[in-house]
């Protein structure tokens, strides 16, 4: 099931924008099953607003993932524009992308339970992200700063290994960096083309 359309009027964009922002912290928090009455507790709302935006719990569910993964889209983007070391972006993706996973374990894991790779949602997310990788590994590749031989796919498999199995929280946030340092190190060059 798509992400339910954002509204046109101002007041119900604040809302809805408002009620994704504070659900996508709830459910790093607490996962899938975080009370939709505290989500709209918190975002300054009744509950009849957000059933209003959100008819059941999975389309918000749906509406926080599809918003996670354009805003690694968006910082993708960014970061091809924005940072002049293509390696160096590409690290700074591959730790958000790995930082998303830590947070939203329990977010992918509940939509794994109820769409297949083949569902609207998973495919856009899918596109998204092997967009994202991408884009920058092509980058790195063609400043000869990172190797031929691997391509999007490859990292995000990796990238996904490391983001699952790494607990979330500060416990597991050395274990990470040590992680993202070994797949970067194995992803670069030794020496420029």
């Amino acid at each position: 099931m798509p992400p339910i359309a954002r509204p046109q009027r101002a007041d119900a964009r604040r809302n809805y924008d408002r009620l994704i922002a504070v659900a996508s912290e709830a459910v790093a928090e607490r996962g899938a099953d975080a009370s939709l009455d505290d989500i709209a507790k918190r975002a300054g709302v009744g509950p009849g607003t957000l059933y209003r935006h959100f008819p059941t719990r999975q389309h918000l569910l749906d509406a926080v993932f599809h918003e996670r993964i354009v805003l690694l889209r968006d910082e993708a983007a960014r970061l091809a524009e924005g940072e002049p070391d293509p390696l160096a972006a590409l690290g700074a993706w591959l730790r958000a992308f790995i930082e998303h996973l830590r947070r939203y374990r329990g977010l992918s894991d509940a939509l794994k339970a109820i769409y297949d790779k083949d569902a609207e949602l998973m495919i856009g997310a899918h596109d998204m992200l092997r967009w994202s990788v991408g884009t920058l590994l092509t980058r790195a590749q063609e400043a000869g700063v990172a190797r031929t031989d691997i391509d999007g796919s490859d990292l995000l498999r990796i990238g996904h290994g490391a983001g699952m199995v790494v607990e979330p929280g500060p416990a597991g946030d050395e274990r990470a960096k040590r992680l993202i340092r070994l797949l970067m190190d194995g992803v670069g060059t030794t020496t420029k083309a």
